[in-house]
């Protein structure tokens, strides 16, 4: 059952893209973080730097291409974004201090980004993005299982080495799976939406919408699980074996998240599924930053990656409803990116200002901005979406 509902080219291959290059380094941004600190004995803010030069470089790559994806030729493009990826894992690994390794994570960002916006957008070419997006985050929440268990073990042996030569194992694995991508849309949809250019769509009120929603939802997620283990040591007072074992515990609770997504699909519709999930990772990640007790950080630690994956899902299935020919769900990868960039920034800043009560207000203004545009991006696609699906010029036979 499993082999052929999940493990078939359509889902695997896009997924190999999506996680197994584009956001594997998202997946243990803290190790990343924290070994980055003691490699090359640097402060939270120098780190927090570098992490932001990584991921911006993922947020230009994915935007840059996202405007061309319809015609551009997808399986080409991922399998070069992994293969630069991997390269510049290897440079960080040998990088012997803090200003070789930028150029080397601006390189492997420049790659993963590359990956995560061809994956994507295949997505949104598939019939039923919706079922199709679901199956890729539940592979995904797999894979940050695997690398939540594997990654602090490679940590410890080998430092920033360790983090970094694990992701480049991860895309080297993935890269058959790659190869199996479709180099384009099928015939029947690349006929869809022809009457729009390629660029517009990506400034239409629907698009701009759905990739501020994202964008705001990662900022807020962010701001919170780049400093998650920090606040665990220095905060809570946990081990850091305690602390390993909890996120190996929050990482298998992922799994949840697209399958609970797969259950109420049946029930409610798309809108309140989004609302919910918003709300509710919203509070989680807000309880994270004020509470001191070590029961209630345990508890909602765990809950909070199967919350993220349920709203992330609910997201990119929306972003593919949207536009059937890719652009925005390839643009929303560059989304994800950008609020994955300025959140250790916002969430140092927030620090400085007031320590974690400010960075809860910071929080929960983030909450609020992304309801705000996932509610108007609900109600866009709903007026939109028959315009999207019409807009064919016919064909002669």
């Amino acid at each position: 059952m499993i082999k052929g509902k999940y493990l078939d080219k359509k889902t695997m291959a896009p997924f190999a893209a999506i996680y197994g290059v584009g956001l594997a380094p998202l997946l243990i941004l803290p190790f990343i973080f924290t070994s980055l600190m003691s490699e090359f004995n640097i402060g939270e803010s120098t780190a927090g730097s570098l992490i932001t030069y990584y991921i911006t470089a993922m947020c230009l790559s994915s935007l840059a291409i996202a405007p061309l994806i319809a015609k551009a030729p997808r399986r080409t493009l991922a399998m070069l974004g992994t293969l630069i990826a991997i390269a510049g894992c290897i440079w960080v690994m040998f990088a012997g201090s803090y200003g070789q390794s930028i150029p080397a994570f601006i390189l492997s960002g420049l790659g993963c980004g590359l990956a995560l916006s061809c994956g994507n957008a295949v997505v949104a070419s598939h019939e039923d993005p919706d079922a199709s997006t679901n199956k890729i985050v539940l592979l995904g929440t797999i894979l940050m299982v695997v690398l939540l268990n594997v990654v602090p073990s490679a940590i410890g042996h080998w430092s920033l080495a360790g983090a970094m030569g694990a992701l480049a194992v991860v895309h080297a694995l993935l890269l058959p799976l790659i190869l199996m991508l479709p180099q384009h849309p099928e015939p029947a949809r690349q006929q869809e939406d022809s009457g729009t250019s390629q660029g517009s769509v990506l400034l239409k009120p629907v698009a701009l919408a759905i990739l501020a929603m994202v964008c705001f939802y990662f900022v807020r997620d962010t701001m919170v699980w780049v400093f998650a283990e920090h606040i665990g040591t220095s905060r809570i007072g946990m081990a850091p074996d305690s602390l390993g074992f909890l996120f190996g515990i929050h990482g298998a609770t992922s799994l949840l998240g697209p399958v609970i997504l797969l259950l109420a699909g049946k029930y409610l519709g798309r809108g309140m599924l989004l609302v919910l999930g918003v709300l509710s990772t919203g509070v989680i990640t807000y309880l994270v930053t004020q509470t001191d007790s070590y029961p209630v950080y345990t508890a909602i630690v765990i809950l909070w990656s199967t919350a993220h994956f349920f709203t992330y899902s609910c997201m990119m299935g929306l972003a593919s409803i949207a536009d059937k020919k890719g652009r925005i769900a390839a643009a929303a990868g560059s989304a994800v990116m950008a609020g994955t960039a300025v959140a250790p920034a916002l969430a140092g800043y927030a620090f400085d200002l007031g320590g974690y009560g400010t960075l809860g207000y910071f929080v929960a203004i983030a909450v609020i901005l992304t309801l705000v545009c996932g509610l108007y991006a609900i109600y866009a696609t709903k007026k939109s979406e028959s315009d999207l699906h019409t807009s064919v010029v016919p064909q002669a036979e």
